[in-house]
């Protein structure tokens, strides 16, 4: 989930049949396809098949990663190919499809994660396939590259990347569901095209206390990190990996989903029943809930009603450790999507 302007937008993927529209936007409680529905047909592989992450720019676009294979649980379904698309939010026109090249993947591969170089308009995502590593997409030379990464390598039945970048230090933060460890790589390394394997320009920056489902990155250089009910803090300004503990509560937070921030200072937390959806055990609870919390800070590209110069961003020095974070249940919100009922 993503903000703009008051208006959720939701990636719903299709894991099993049932899920008629799997790109939404959600105001004032009202959930509805977005650009339409007519574009998220099953087959029509010019439209959205299977939308796993999305991601906001400073400009005010939605940047969607289509893995095309659908019903990932069931009997997969790869009729389409996997794509990035690039929607203009306010009109819902849809700016770019760029259909990944199948050099690039196989029917193993595993894509997820989506992290956005605001600076250069570059989209980082992740394979964590047995071809694991990085395909970069430039928007403005318009085209891939892909980057072998071992350590990306998942050996699990499921697991799904989670990458933040930070425009104050030129990093990308990753991990996956299933690592030990939280690693950093250079946005430079990217830079540099006859790479074989970036393993090894990747730090290791410290083990993780549990597991891991959601990461995002606040203007002030706090990476938050959703672990097994709770909620972790890390200033990735300081030296040591040294983290605070923002929120614990065992029954609240199940599956921590996404995170997202709105332009207000508040950190919004989805949690979903997704462990007893993967096991096939039904549930009585809520499907999804969405929570937010004060914490004074926001992401990058919702800070686009300021003027940079030189198209840079600002390096903000300030950490949100100084401020009171006061936790504010806003919105209990029940989606009943037929994949998990």
């Amino acid at each position: 989930m993503k903000i703009w302007n008051n208006t959720l937008y939701m990636a719903i993927p299709r894991f099993k049949e049932g899920v008629e529209a799997t790109l939404c936007k959600s105001n004032r409680g009202t959930i509805q396809p977005f650009p339409s529905l007519s574009l998220q047909t099953v087959g029509n592989c010019i439209g959205i098949q299977n939308t796993k992450e999305i991601e906001i720019d400073h400009l005010g676009h939605l940047w969607v990663l289509d893995v095309g294979k659908v019903y990932d649980l069931e009997e997969p379904d790869y009729t389409c190919d996997p794509k990035l698309l690039i929607l203009d939010i306010n009109t819902g026109r849809m700016i770019r499809s760029a259909v990944i090249p199948r050099s690039m993947y196989t029917t193993q591969s595993v894509l997820s994660g989506i992290s956005i170089d605001l600076k250069s308009l570059t989209a980082i995502i992740a394979d964590i396939g047995p071809n694991s590593g990085f395909i970069v997409y430039n928007y403005q030379l318009g085209f891939f590259q892909k980057f072998q990464c071992k350590i990306l390598s998942s050996v699990k039945d499921y697991n799904e990347a989670l990458l933040a970048i930070s425009p104050i230090d030129n990093i990308l933060y990753f991990t996956t569901v299933e690592m030990d460890s939280l690693f950093t790589i250079p946005l430079s390394v990217f830079d540099a095209p006859f790479i074989n394997d970036i393993s090894h320009y990747a730090n290791n920056q410290g083990l993780k206390t549990d597991t891991s489902t959601a990461m995002i990155m606040d203007t002030t250089g706090n990476l938050y990190l959703g672990l097994n009910r709770k909620v972790i803090a890390w200033n990735t300004l300081k030296n040591s990996f040294d983290i605070k503990e923002l929120y614990i509560q065992e029954v609240r937070f199940d599956w921590i989903s996404s995170f997202a921030f709105d332009s207000n200072g508040y950190l919004w937390i989805t949690t979903s029943a997704f462990k007893d959806f993967l096991d096939g055990s039904s549930s009585k609870r809520m499907n999804i809930k969405i929570f937010k919390r004060f914490c004074g800070t926001t992401a990058f590209a919702l800070q686009h009603l300021q003027t940079y110069e030189n198209n840079t961003l600002p390096i903000i020095n300030n950490s949100a450790d100084s401020k009171t974070a006061t936790f504010i249940l806003l919105l209990t919100l029940i989606i009943l999507l037929k994949h998990l009922t």
